[in-house]
């Protein structure tokens, strides 16, 4: 773990001091997506020892689409799907977070979640049709950054897995009913795009 460590901490320094020219395509800014109905928001933590959690993977659906207000679980975790004016209201708060977010031009979509991905850090990543942006955060920030994200959520199932979420890593959620919603929505109600 160290040497992967003194290996990023190189990379970065030879970014920031010996040649910037060739590093422009990953540099940190603060988060400034145009939101539309293809943005994605991941959130992932997965730290050594412990058991599998599955990102959140918030999607858009429309108006009429019979996925939104669902949240299937399958390999790239539990998605909750939300309206559009829920997403810019997200990808706003993330930008509220004022870090400074990993920006990369190469578009992705989110992959099937492994142990491998373990981590001491939350990753937090939104991919949009300009690229990809990536955070990570300290832990012990978890619940203090995830909190003010609650706002932005309406959809009752969506906000529900959400706050799933923040009791998982033993955040305080007022009322929170762990029994208000069955574990996994009914997967032929709920397909994946």
């Amino acid at each position: 773990m160290n040497i992967m460590r003194r290996i990023a901490w190189l990379i970065s320094w030879a970014c920031i001091v010996a040649s910037p020219v060739f590093c422009q395509g990953n540099g940190k800014q603060p988060l400034d997506v145009r939101v539309d109905k293809n943005t994605i928001v991941r959130i992932f933590y997965l730290p050594p020892e412990s058991y599998l959690h599955p990102p959140l993977i918030f999607r858009v659906a429309g108006e009429n689409d019979p996925r939104l207000g669902t949240a299937p679980i399958n390999l790239l975790g539990r998605t909750p799907y939300i309206s559009l004016s829920e997403m810019r209201n997200l990808v706003t708060a993330l930008a509220g977070w004022n870090l400074s977010w990993q920006k990369s031009k190469k578009l992705e979509t989110p992959k099937k979640m492994e142990t491998r991905e373990m981590t001491d850090k939350m990753e937090v990543k939104v991919f949009s049709s300009r690229g990809t942006d990536r955070v990570l955060v300290d832990p012990k920030q978890l619940c203090e950054r995830l909190a003010p994200l609650e706002a932005a959520l309406k959809q009752p199932r969506a906000l529900w897995e959400f706050q799933l979420f923040r009791v998982d890593y033993g955040c305080h959620v007022q009322g929170f009913d762990r029994n208000a919603f069955p574990e996994h929505d009914d997967p032929k109600t709920a397909t994946q795009r």
